[in-house]
């Protein structure tokens, strides 16, 4: 399976994925042209992608996916219930809902969705599965779950939201209420929240975690890296996220 993290935090969130029959995208917060660029730029080509996978409503997850979808044709997976006319102009191509819990199976990969904990309308995560490798995506959310926890310990490939430092977001330019959000628990995990999450995964199959969705104001490469350094578990690849920059990745 191979895979990249197209970008990740404030500015805008995608991964892609390539098995050997099917291409799919996880959220898209980049217009049309600026997602052909970076897909194209590690090798994958946009015409092969045939599903889009969308967690939440936030901008910066959904604000791409509307074209992304129109121009090639790709059904759009959302929880079930999920309204998106607030979000988009015209709507998706073709949205298909899916339901928290639940395993799909599609060409040579199943996922399953599980629901996040965060501050928009029927947000969801996604593990994928192909040729018994497994990669999950837990981003957006202000606390986990034994859910994610089980999928996430199955997991080879780990992309885990290491948003915020406690220090940085206390003495940041947030206002109050702002900070009170991004620590509730339908907020964000912070570097802490993260490192704990992987230190609970005992001596599950994870080998690489992908630290994604880092603040621009409350967050630096530096301070993730202090404190997973601090604590390291063995035999597991951290690979830190920067903010917006593309990342390659493949099993």
């Amino acid at each position: 399976m191979k895979y990249a993290v197209i970008g990740s935090g404030s500015c805008g969130n995608s991964y892609i994925f390539k098995t050997a029959k099917s291409g799919f995208v996880v959220d898209n917060g980049y217009s049309f042209a600026e997602f052909r660029r970076r897909a194209e730029a590690f090798g994958f080509d946009i015409h092969n992608i045939k599903f889009i996978f969308l967690t939440h409503v936030h901008r910066d997850h959904i604000a791409g996916v509307e074209t992304l979808s129109n121009k090639l044709k790709i059904p759009v997976f959302t929880a079930e219930n999920l309204d998106i006319s607030q979000w988009v102009t015209k709507g998706f191509y073709k949205q298909q809902g899916i339901i928290p819990g639940q395993t799909y199976y599609l060409d040579d990969f199943s996922f399953t969705v599980f629901p996040t904990f965060h501050d928009a309308p029927d947000s969801v995560g996604y593990s994928f599965c192909c040729g018994g490798e497994r990669a999950t995506i837990i981003t957006d959310t202000g606390k986990t779950s034994d859910q994610m926890k089980q999928l996430a310990e199955e997991s080879q490939v780990l992309f885990l939201e290491s948003n915020y430092c406690p220090d940085l977001l206390k003495k940041g330019p947030y206002p109050i209420w702002l900070q009170k959000r991004i620590l509730s628990d339908h907020g964000h995990l912070s570097n802490f929240d993260a490192l704990e999450f992987v230190k609970s995964l005992g001596c599950g199959k994870c080998r690489k975690v992908y630290l994604c969705h880092i603040s621009d104001k409350n967050n630096t490469p530096e301070r993730v890296q202090e404190v997973f350094d601090s604590d390291p578990v063995k035999n597991i690849e951290y690979i830190i996220c920067k903010r917006g920059i593309p990342v390659m990745g493949e099993e």
